[in-house]
């Protein structure tokens, strides 16, 4: 499965993008400005050798994500011990491997020769076109023992963009029926399926008037995770225990936001953020957390961090050679983490943080 991933970024061209959240500003203010995080010492980045991202990464240390091009296109790629596959696109110019589950099969997506967006899978040099499932761009986000998840996008009668969750298994969609635009993030090995309903507000609505809420779904079923005191949550990332992380509101007016952990038997819990901003994007099988983290009262500046507690402020996962590192994107069990680091010339370069006590 894709242990955890973030919200899939822009494309370098044509492709879609879901949205990457809404609210930019943090929990309690303070009078006095808070320290950052120091760095950690028990991961050690390491430079793919590639110009673009990493987004995920399962157990047997496979890696998806995508690539730069000559021309500066996206190409879909997957890392497997040291060799760098070409998935291809879809007859178009951009593609994206987004997810790679434990039997070695990605899936992602890309534009197709009519310059439409299509999700695919891709497993053993075969490349199955998932087509748009019903709308007008598929993004598929995750996939766990060949089950895929993710949104298709529709206009609807006021030409307003509206994503819709999905879920296909043996081939067969199915359209979640979730309240309002809603997108699935991730799906475990039980089904449950991690995502964003209600998610019926316009682009740039004042931040008091969101109403979008974090949900976890199993075989029709949906369990609505609430929020931290505000009206508003989005999930990030799901493990195989069933735990889930992402961001919510601390106030009615939406502005104060906060990371989350949620458990079924603990509900939902804030995550240490000293002051600052924490936005969750992972969870693997040890409850280990991974995201950004900005410790400033501006929040001008995010690093990639970890948390191997919830209720302990988090770690800055270093920087690798020559780069700043950016993001963090997901996290296997093994506790190898993949995200993205800038190098000059504004050069992004896919990074894999392996822990130290793994040599």
């Amino acid at each position: 499965m894709r242990t955890t991933r973030t919200a899939i970024t822009a494309l370098m061209g044509a492709l879609i993008v879901t949205s990457a959240g809404q609210a930019l500003t943090a929990g309690t203010a303070s009078a006095a400005e808070p320290e950052c995080p120091a760095v950690t010492g028990s991961w050690e980045a390491v430079d793919l050798g590639v110009a673009g991202e990493a987004l995920d990464i399962n157990d047997r240390g496979q890696i998806a994500g995508w690539k730069k091009g000559a021309a500066g296109e996206s190409q879909a790629v997957l890392w497997d011990k040291g060799q760098v596959t070409e998935i291809g696109a879809l007859g178009g110019r951009d593609s994206r491997a987004t997810a790679v589950d434990e039997d070695g099969r990605v899936a992602g997506y890309g534009t197709t020769a009519d310059g439409k967006t299509h999700g695919f899978v891709w497993h053993n040099g075969q490349t199955q076109d998932m087509g748009s499932l019903g709308g007008y761009a598929a993004l598929p986000k995750d996939i766990s023992l060949g089950v895929v998840v993710g949104e298709f996008r529709v206009l609807d009668a006021g030409r307003t963009r509206r994503g819709q969750a999905f879920v296909v298994k043996k081939g067969e969609k199915r359209d979640l029926e979730l309240t309002g635009g809603s997108e699935a993030e991730d799906v475990n090995k039980a089904g449950q399926v991690a995502g964003t309903h209600r998610r019926t507000e316009g682009v740039g609505l004042p931040a008091e008037k969101l109403t979008h809420r974090a949900f976890l779904w199993k075989d029709g079923t949906v369990k609505d995770l609430g929020t931290l005191g505000g009206d508003w949550s989005q999930a990030r990332g799901l493990n195989e225990r069933g735990q889930v992380v992402g961001e919510s509101a601390l106030s009615e007016n939406g502005v104060l936001q906060a990371g989350f952990v949620w458990s079924a038997e603990s509900g939902m819990r804030r995550i240490e953020d000293g002051e600052g901003l924490a936005r969750p994007t992972a969870i693997n099988n040890d409850g280990v957390i991974i995201g950004t983290h900005s410790c400033r009262i501006a929040y001008d500046t995010a690093y990639p961090s970890v948390w191997t507690d919830p209720a302990k402020a988090p770690a800055r996962l270093p920087d690798p050679a020559g780069g700043v590192a950016i993001t963090a994107n997901a996290i296997n069990s093994k506790g190898e983490i993949v995200g993205m680091a800038i190098h000059p010339g504004n050069q992004p370069h896919a990074v894999l943080w392996k822990p130290k006590s793994a040599k």
